[in-house]
């Protein structure tokens, strides 16, 4: 998912009540929203501050919609002073490449501007030899150096866990973080646990596909979600979806309309739920659900069967439900 993001695949949506007794924050950032929540403190004036200049220097760091961003000057070949932060995901998310059998890779950031899914648009498809040249060799940064960089799928995940990050340094034990659809939670409400609910893609049903909630002896859990059915473009009524196969460099075609993963444990996990969410998407219904069960993922996976919408969970997934 893009950094400047302006579609929401599902929506994942805090049930809070009638009435909310946590102090709230909100903001803009990499073109959608962001919403926290904290319930054990009182109304902390430094927050708000704290948490804008965390985004905006996330952004600056892995924006690839900003033309003077580390990442944008990076993939320029401009010398820059290293950063450790931008070393750190790169390492990572080679990691979390080789992990999934490359169905996860940042070195498809050429093939996803080519399609035009980057800061530049198009409505036609590209030519099977410009495709053919640019698709990743692998993961490593040795093998894809001619390549341009896209932390799209990790970008929001991890800046969700630098903001948990910014929150625990405080002392904070009880809060609920969302940028755009991005969700981690530790703790609890004031009165009640977090819960999560995936919103149904039918937008004749309002009834939520699932709800989630953290078991006590879990000190977070992270919640993310890759999908397409609003980011995509039709050409000769033929539909093409934003997330790409970097095995293939074409844009995935299967029956699945998203895939929510949540990672519930110990540590921050946004950013690997992210990246997961959308290898298990590329790798279609059959192959993802199996991946996450020998893996013991807990992913929900909606697709399309006969008309419908249908769901199939790992069973990781089904311990969670609240």
């Amino acid at each position: 998912m893009t950094l400047v993001v302006r579609y929401l695949f599902i929506s994942l949506l805090l049930l809070t009540g009638c009435v909310s007794n946590e102090n709230q924050y909100q903001g803009y950032i990499f073109g959608t929203y962001y919403n926290i929540k904290i319930s054990d403190s009182p109304n902390l004036n430094t927050i708000q501050s704290s948490i804008d200049l965390k985004l905006r220097e996330i952004d600056m760091l892995f924006s690839n919609y900003k033309s003077e961003s580390y990442l944008m000057r990076f993939n320029r070949k401009e010398k820059q002073a290293t950063n450790d932060d931008f070393t750190n995901l790169l390492d990572h998310s080679i990691e979390i490449c080789k992990f999934v059998n490359q169905n996860f890779n940042i070195f498809a950031g050429s093939l996803v501007n080519l399609w035009g899914f980057g800061p530049v648009k198009r409505m036609s498809v590209p030519e099977e030899d410009d495709i053919e040249n640019i698709i990743p060799k692998g993961c490593d940064s040795s093998d894809n150096d001619h390549l341009e960089i896209d932390f799209s799928a990790i970008a929001k995940g991890y800046a969700v866990d630098e903001i948990a990050r910014l929150l625990d340094d405080q002392n904070l034990n009880n809060y609920f973080i969302d940028i755009g659809g991005e969700i981690l939670v530790k703790g609890n409400k004031i009165k009640s646990p977090w819960i999560i609910c995936i919103e149904n893609p039918d937008t004749q049903n309002s009834k939520p596909i699932e709800c989630l909630s953290k078991k006590d002896n879990e000190k977070y859990m992270a919640v993310a979600t890759s999908g397409d059915y609003r980011n995509f473009f039709t050409l000769d009524n033929k539909r093409y979806s934003h997330t790409i196969d970097p095995k293939t460099g074409f844009p995935i075609s299967n029956n699945l309309t998203s895939v929510s993963v949540a990672l519930p444990g110990q540590f921050r996990h946004a950013g690997d739920a992210d990246a997961l969410a959308t290898a298990l998407n590329v790798m279609g219904l059959k192959e993802g659900f199996e991946f996450a069960v020998n893996n013991s993922i807990a992913a929900l996976f909606i697709f399309r069967s006969e008309g419908e919408f249908s769901i199939r969970m790992t069973p990781s997934f089904e311990d969670i439900i609240h």
